[in-house]
């Protein structure tokens, strides 16, 4: 064979050999990134907090601020364009700002069911009481070993009770009696990082989901899971109909599916993003559903068709939260990218485009009463109320 051959053919060697490290080189880079948002999300390795770094309960004022906030970015659509032009100037947003109580990212804020205080819980493990009308923090409870994602308050109509529900990284979820102040109950099952907690309605059941691709319902009279619903993947959200008749799961496997309550049973998959679901929430009629994905595309589907309704680019990081106000007329949604949007989810219509917090914002809930929150990895939690 001519030294010519055998040069090209060494060449052609070495060229294929380069090609393949690239290929893999990218193939672990782009693994490399998964990676790192699947544990963004969970938290999965929050490091704890030695004990003698971790805020005490308190009864003084946090550092609060709060200033009026302004709808100042533009819709990319040109048919949205003279409609904000024209709400521009003509509402305003008060921000109060309460800082100074938890030391490490906010995961999750909710509010009781008459709006007078709101909880919130981080990455310090603790989960804080704050009491809305003076801005103060009443109770700091400690009992987590690791990450508080998620909370959510006991629907109740008297006002009588006050139970809260958190879901932790340490895979336990617990039960508080506000009033008594004092923990009453800790579900044990899941074997991995449990990502959100739910009450149904009624607030007869609770219902968590877990990286152990399960959710599970359970009863808070025995403290026992009812129902171990079993996924394909890790559940980063769940949420229950306004009817209670529903639960919706958003999983890793970039889907949304629907389970009936009383027997587990699949009903029906919604797919149609492309990347894993962070976010899900009914409207209060429960006739829409929307879903926020980690490439900032949200989808509002119609329940009872399962048909997509409308596809969002919402934001440019990942969508974290999503809450419908209680007329159903606006849908809030929070991002990594710093922001929180206002929608009509009607026509998937920006209403106003919200940026206040210094880093990416991980959670947010409307409250009863009109107004919401929001928390962030700035360590903040921000109360939004329109001015008149």
């Amino acid at each position: 064979m001519p030294p010519q051959s055998l040069v090209s053919i060494a060449i052609a060697i070495a060229c294929q050999l380069l090609v393949v490290s690239y290929q893999g080189a990218e193939s672990r880079e782009q693994g490399g990134r998964e990676l790192r948002e699947l544990r963004e999300l969970g938290r999965l390795r929050e490091k704890p907090l030695a004990s003698h770094l971790l805020p005490l309960a308190s009864s003084h004022a946090p550092l609060t601020t709060h200033h009026p906030i302004t709808n100042y970015q533009l819709p990319i659509t040109n048919y949205q364009l003279p409609l904000l032009l024209t709400r521009l100037w003509q509402g305003k947003f008060q921000v109060d700002t309460i800082s100074g109580g938890h030391r490490r990212a906010v995961y999750s804020v909710a509010f009781s069911p008459n709006s007078q205080m709101i909880a919130s819980s981080g990455g310090d493990r603790t989960i804080k009481v704050w009491y809305l009308a003076g801005k103060r923090l009443l109770q700091t409870y400690i009992a987590h070993r690791d990450w508080v994602s998620s909370l959510a308050f006991m629907p109740d109509k008297t006002g009588q009770k006050t139970i809260l529900a958190s879901g932790s990284g340490d895979r336990t979820v617990k039960v508080w009696n506000l009033r008594h102040r004092r923990l009453i109950r800790t579900f044990v099952g899941h074997k991995d990082w449990v990502s959100s907690v739910a009450f149904s309605p009624n607030g007869k059941l609770l219902a968590s989901g877990s990286g152990d691709n399960t959710v599970r319902l359970w009863n808070l009279r025995t403290g026992k899971a009812a129902r171990v619903i079993s996924e394909g993947s890790g559940v980063t959200a769940i949420a229950f109909s306004p009817d209670g008749k529903t639960l919706a799961s958003s999983t890793f496997f970039n889907s949304v599916q629907l389970w009936d309550v009383e027997s587990g049973e699949l009903i029906r998959t919604f797919t149609g993003h492309k990347r894993p679901v962070y976010a899900i929430a009914f409207s209060p009629d429960g006739e829409t559903l929307a879903s926020g994905s980690n490439n900032g595309q949200m989808i509002l589907w119609r329940v009872e068709s399962g048909k997509l309704q409308e596809t969002i680019k919402a934001h440019k990081k990942e969508v974290t939260s999503l809450s419908f106000s209680a007329d159903g007329d606006t849908l809030a949604s929070a991002s990594g990218d710093k922001t929180i949007k206002l929608w009509n989810p009607a026509n998937g219509e920006l209403l106003r485009s919200l940026s206040d917090h210094s880093a990416g914002v991980t959670c947010v809930t409307f409250s009863p009463r009109g107004h919401f929150a929001s928390g962030s990895k700035d360590r903040t939690i921000k109360i939004w109320r329109e001015k008149s």
